[in-house]
């Protein structure tokens, strides 16, 4: 039987029920199988599931704020974990993998018994859901740009997917392909490959063929561009109002570029594009999913929303609306991260939209096919996508995966200018690190901790005084560190500077700097956020390591000591701080200089 027919047959014998199940994927947090995701899986026979192994709790971003719905007599409750967020209990990897065979061996029970498929987020650097038991990491996108490298590109796409696939991870939200022409842009940033579409374009295709080569699904995100905004849609809705000559010759170009080589899924993004659709956000817009993605670009891989739970949008439709609304937009599967009693509310709207005819039926069948055709093309119809658990850790050690994530981090660091003179740095001179604890999604384990560079950096220097600081602002400690400093002497301080969007940066070292110590800055990132955040430009000495792995930190200490050679490159195309001596945003030089090289 060809696969198309095997999927009619399945349809076929699909209850309403089913069919919008396999249009969600819910959230999982921890390592636990708690009462709700089984009843999720048996009850609502969701199509997957997004897995966030780094936390107890996923935390929901406007629960407060989400507008309230009236919904009917028959509504019946779904169930809901309730629970401070922290640190799950620790498993290996083979753990890890066993309780995602324990999932998908309950989808197995289901009639028809459709596949799960286990979906994850996995960027790079400080944006790594698989990060505990010594999993091989890589740096960001911008990171692989500063590589120069399409192929190391490729092989890091291809070595994440292997890791993956090892443990029972079938598809990964990314790469994102947002062009960040804004570079106060505080939720994409270094996230996105450059601020050139062209450039953009070139890395993400590297990576979805990458991904292909190990057999995960790739979704490119965030659809139709987030790279020029101000305002991070986790917590509120962007607008992007520009013409559509600038969205196809700069957010649009990487996606055509992509569709045309063969990209399998979408992930749109919460925001407002005025001149597509002045009316509503994008996940919700038939004018964007369909009009545009669909029917303009012509797409016909899988669309998915980003997480339903992002501020941007539940704030004005609610949780259940705002998920019917986007499949009667087109959208194919709904990310709903959220572990409560909004995942109730959802199943019990879209199926009233469903019955009430606000949702066409046939439309719904199209996206139940779309899913189950992906799945059956990367096998998962295939003994229900089940792993060899034991075997799930045997890529950490894989000797080509290892020399890749070396190749990876020489190329993602890069010193741009040291005016102290004080690097390769000289162990003799009394020598202060200030080093935040890299707490953003960290494992806490042997291999990947908060205090990792600390412990690096000491031990083969017994001399080296650390002072240690939490990874975000706190008014008390941005004080405290800058009262320790004037209170010592010390030849050289060495800050970590690093940025990510979960916190607010930072005061002291810009204090420190200001101040005139002997400041060398490490940063994650290129970009200057907030004037304190990230890379600081009048900084004497700069060292931008874009790569926060375990591996990206001892690559920076050999950097450090002149042991190893930066073989990085300033990773932007447009916009360079340490040019213009400040912080100031480029964006209208910026958004012209994309469109010119697009033009000609």
């Amino acid at each position: 039987m060809s696969i198309e027919n095997k999927i009619e047959t399945i349809l076929d014998r699909m209850t309403l029920e089913q069919k919008i199940g396999q249009c969600v994927v819910v959230g999982m947090s921890g390592t636990v199988i708690t009462n709700a995701l089984k009843e999720s899986i048996e009850r609502y026979h969701c199509g997957g599931i997004r897995l966030s192994p780094f936390t107890r709790m996923f935390r929901y971003f406007t629960d407060s704020k989400a507008k309230k719905q009236q919904l009917g007599e028959d509504f019946k409750p779904s169930m809901q974990k309730i629970a401070d967020p922290g640190m799950p209990p620790y498993c290996s990897p083979e753990q890890y993998a066993e309780v995602l065979n324990d999932l998908r061996r309950m989808a197995a029970k289901r009639n028809p018994a459709i596949p799960l498929h286990m979906v994850i987020d996995q960027e790079n650097d400080t944006s790594k859901d698989l990060s505990r038991g010594g999993v091989i990491q890589f740096p960001s996108c911008m990171g692989l740009v500063a590589g120069g490298s399409l192929d190391v590109a490729r092989d890091v796409a291809r070595s994440v997917a292997i890791q993956m696939k090892a443990s029972g991870m079938d598809m990964i939200h990314s790469p994102v392909v947002d062009v960040n022409i804004n570079p106060n842009n505080p939720e994409i940033g270094f996230r996105a490959f450059s601020d050139d579409p062209e450039v953009v374009a070139e890395y993400a295709i590297a990576m979805m063929e990458g991904y292909k080569q190990g057999g995960v699904i790739a979704a490119a995100k965030h659809f139709p561009g987030r790279g020029d905004s101000a305002t991070d849609a986790h917590h509120a809705c962007p607008t992007l109002d520009v013409s559509l000559a600038r969205l196809h010759a700069v957010e649009l170009l990487p996606y055509k570029r992509m569709i045309a080589a063969g990209l399998d899924s979408i992930m749109i993004a919460h925001c407002i594009y005025p001149q597509i659709d002045p009316d509503h956000i994008s996940t919700v817009s038939r004018k964007v999913v369909t009009g545009l993605l669909r029917e303009e670009l012509g797409f016909e891989g899988l669309i998915t929303s980003d997480s339903i739970t992002m501020g941007a949008l539940i704030d004005r439709y609610g949780i259940g609306e705002a998920c019917a609304r986007a499949l009667e937009a087109g959208i194919d599967t709904i990310l709903m991260k959220a572990e409560n009693q909004w995942r109730g509310e959802m199943f019990y709207t879209i199926q009233k939209w469903v019955e009430d005819g606000r949702i066409d039926a046939n439309e719904l069948d199209d996206k139940v096919r779309r899913v189950l055709r992906m799945k059956a093309k990367y096998g998962l119809f295939e003994d229900s996508g089940l792993v060899d658990a034991s075997k799930a850790a045997e890529p950490y050690k894989d000797p080509i995966i290892i020399e890749t994530s070396k190749i990876a981090a020489q190329n993602a660091i890069l010193i741009p200018k040291d005016e102290l003179n004080a690097l390769p740095l000289d162990r003799t001179k009394k020598v202060l690190l200030i080093n935040q604890q890299n707490s953003i999604k960290s494992p806490h384990d042997f291999w990947d901790h908060p205090a990792l560079f600390s412990q690096l950096m000491e031990e083969d220097w017994p001399t080296l005084q650390t002072y240690e600081t939490r990874f975000g602002s706190d008014p008390e400690q941005d004080k405290a560190v800058v009262e320790f400093v004037e209170n010592n002497n010390y030849d050289i301080i060495l800050c970590t500077n690093f940025y990510d969007r979960q916190e607010k940066p930072n005061t002291y070292v810009k204090t420190l700097i200001e101040k005139a110590y002997p400041v060398v800055l490490i940063s994650n990132t290129p970009y200057c956020i907030k004037e304190v955040g990230g890379l600081i430009p009048d900084a004497k000495t700069l060292i931008l390591n874009m790569n926060l792995t375990p591996e990206g930190l001892r690559t920076a200490k050999k950097v450090i000591f002149g042991e190893l050679e930066p073989k990085g490159a300033w990773p932007i195309s447009n916009y360079n701080p340490l040019e213009t001596a400040s912080c100031v945003s480029q964006i209208g030089i910026l958004a012209e200089s994309t469109i010119a090289k697009s033009s000609s």
